[in-house]
């Protein structure tokens, strides 16, 4: 006679069991070989780091970095989140040379809002900059103008940008860690990560001839040299018609913007 489904369901459990029971065991030997030691610093420096995960470091968030520090694989300067203080701790925690952070805040390079550039087109597409770009280099007049559409406010993880009424981004310098998210982010290269000691900066990215320059913005860099020559450093030169700042030589003097006949020449305050 044949077994009983009772005992059929009985057996297959047992047999379920006993298999379960010794992959739980194999599983249980394995983690003790093949284990790896955790270092307890790695627990408290997570906590000293910002927690914003934002990936500037080069990691995928803080943990990840924090674990690099421990075993040496990253510098201890390499979070721009952090102030000078927090990076000379952390710098000392893991017994490392503080090496410094140099901060920096972003900038827009264009002052092409509504008003001073007028629209080439009735853009009707995607309303993102990265879309609009591709619709022969955008809807404005000056095609090396920002696109004011906010792809670099999506992507700040510290609200820092935001759309202003003018059809331009604008940029709180107080919430701004210069992490530079939004500066790989915009696809016409408007913004640019200025150190936090330079208040001085050319907001114009047009490589155009003057004559062509007035034509479509009221702001824009004409190259005509009056700010190279106003520059008692020499920090400032005019090539390929765009007015460029050494911001190693700078002093923040100002003069080179008092000379600018256009204005193109911003100051961060």
């Amino acid at each position: 006679m044949g077994m009983g489904s009772d005992s059929v369901i009985l057996i297959s459990i047992i047999v379920l069991g006993g298999i379960g029971l010794l992959c739980g065991i194999l599983l249980m030997v394995a983690s003790k070989f093949f284990s790896v030691a955790i270092d307890e610093r790695v627990g408290e420096l997570i906590t000293m780091l910002p927690g914003a995960n934002c990936g500037v470091c080069g990691f995928a968030g803080c943990a990840q970095y924090a674990k690099n520090l421990i075993s040496g694989q990253s510098p201890a300067n390499s979070c721009k989140v952090v102030d000078q203080e927090k990076s000379m701790a952390i710098a000392a925690f893991i017994g490392v040379k503080n090496e410094g952070i140099v901060k920096e805040v972003a900038v827009l390079r264009c002052q092409g809002g509504d008003g001073v550039v007028p629209r080439s087109a009735d853009y009707t597409g995607l309303k993102t900059c990265r879309a609009a770009a591709l619709f022969f280099g955008g809807d404005k007049a000056c095609s090396y103008g920002c696109l004011g559409y906010g792809d670099c406010v999506k992507v700040c993880p510290f609200q820092a940008i935001s759309r202003g009424e003018n059809g331009l981004v604008v940029i709180n310098a107080a919430k701004c860690v210069g992490c530079g998210l939004c500066v790989k982010e915009c696809p016409k290269e408007m913004l640019l990560l200025l150190p936090s000691t330079s208040e001085v900066y050319v907001a114009c990215l047009s490589k155009d001839r003057g004559k062509k320059v007035t034509q479509v913005c009221k702001k824009g860099c004409i190259a005509c040299r009056k700010c190279e020559k106003a520059c008692p450093v020499q920090a400032i030169v005019v090539e390929d018609n765009l007015a460029k700042i050494d911001f190693l030589k700078c002093t923040n003097c100002g003069l080179c913007g008092e000379a600018c006949p256009t204005e193109s020449i911003g100051r961060r305050y």
